[in-house]
């Protein structure tokens, strides 16, 4: 690849990250659960099917280690040789006013806060070897995977330490419908309860470990040249078979255990049976299956059309504003035009209301950037760290 490709393609897998995310937190910004099924029918069973098979924590992995990524570039430039960290640092407090921003005014469920919390723990690896650095993220994304399957572990070590002996949630302010329902105020309200626990105690909980984890990982296969294409198309199909061979059969399994678990799939499915280690093994197939993914898109990179690949990348360029708008999106949606009332509706129908917002994606991405270099919250974003 040229180094003009090599941009593009990082940009072009931070925009399927974002548009594959969308389908995993659709269910949390339109109601509480994406496990929950209203009315199991053969749409809605197919669409739920759909996310937990083929999206559900497949691309967040894909975003953390392009998060690493950008921070070994950013050490790499030669205006950011001198005072790097000083200047990340502060990229970093930018960064994690903006996700105060989005989870308390927007939607409870911002990422933005983990990474800004995890980017400046990126500073104690940065000597690290490449073998260090894989090491390192295979650790903490297996302290992930313990506190997942086991949460008596998390809730017997770190919380007992942190948390249980003075952290008190208190009554929520309403319920998620009443609150979306009512002022924006209410809404407020209750996203200010639900961030205590989603947000602040979650961090050493789920949050940090997974994040960090892959962060690291991600600064290895940047450093490798695994990310922006540099291995051989044979290198990939290589990595692309052995990522299916061993996620596939863990990712059905997953999916098998939770219809098990699910009263409405599993009475639609026939099959109501608990499977021992469905979490684990669950999580670590989607991880297995986003490196599985980003060598799939390697591979296709040649012959995926241009008028495929420019409007994909345009919506990497400007992936901090597409996934603000999507929580601004639903918001509108149901708060201020009440739409749907909050957790009413089915995946069949949020499936459609992902074609559209992808659409808008795809295309606001490409119009804005006619007239810009940058997105608007990345331009705001450049301005405030200066």
């Amino acid at each position: 690849m040229t180094p003009s490709e090599r941009v593009d393609v990082l940009d072009f897998l931070r925009g399927v990250a974002v548009l594959g995310m969308l389908v995993a937190n659709i269910p949390w910004h339109m109601g509480n659960s994406m496990s929950r099924v209203l009315d199991p029918d053969v749409t809605s069973a197919a669409a739920w099917l759909l996310q937990y098979l083929f999206f559900d924590q497949r691309f967040m992995p894909i975003f953390c280690m392009l998060f690493g990524a950008g921070y070994w570039i950013l050490s790499q430039h030669p205006m950011n040789k001198k005072n790097f960290r000083v200047s990340y640092l502060k990229r970093m407090a930018v960064l994690l006013t903006f996700g105060i921003c989005h989870s308390y005014l927007l939607w409870p469920g911002d990422i933005l806060i983990t990474y800004a919390v995890c980017g400046p723990l990126l500073l104690f690896f940065h000597r690290c070897s490449v073998r260090s650095l894989f090491i390192w993220g295979c650790l903490f994304k297996g302290i992930d995977l313990i506190f997942g399957q086991w949460p008596g572990v998390y809730e017997a070590s770190l919380e007992a330490v942190l948390f249980s002996w003075w952290v008190d949630y208190g009554d929520s302010p309403s319920t998620a419908a009443t609150a979306y329902a009512g002022s924006y105020i209410d809404l407020f309200a209750y996203n200010a309860w639900r961030n205590q626990f989603l947000q602040w105690t979650a961090l050493p909980y789920f949050r940090i470990w997974n994040a960090l984890g892959l962060m690291l990982v991600g600064i290895a296969a940047y450093r490798t040249g695994l990310l922006q294409g540099n291995k051989t198309i044979y290198f990939y199909r290589k990595m692309f078979l052995v990522c299916m061979l061993f996620s596939i059969p863990l990712v059905i399994y997953g999916v098998v255990a939770r219809i098990g678990i699910n009263n409405q799939v599993g009475h639609f499915f026939g099959f109501n049976e608990t499977l021992p280690l469905y979490n684990l093994t669950f999580r670590l197939g989607c991880t297995i299956m986003s490196f599985g993914l980003i060598a799939a898109i390697h591979v296709l990179w040649p012959i995926i059309l241009d008028t495929i690949k420019r409007p994909v990348i345009n919506v990497g360029k400007t992936a901090l504003s597409n996934y603000v708008f999507q929580s601004l999106f639903f918001i509108i949606l149901i708060h201020v035009f009440g739409f749907y009332s909050f957790d009413s509706i089915d995946h069949d129908t949020m499936l459609v209301w992902v074609l559209i917002l992808w659409g808008l994606h795809l295309v606001l991405s490409r119009y804005w950037l006619m007239k810009y270099s940058r997105g608007p919250l990345e331009i705001l974003y450049r301005r405030t760290i200066k």
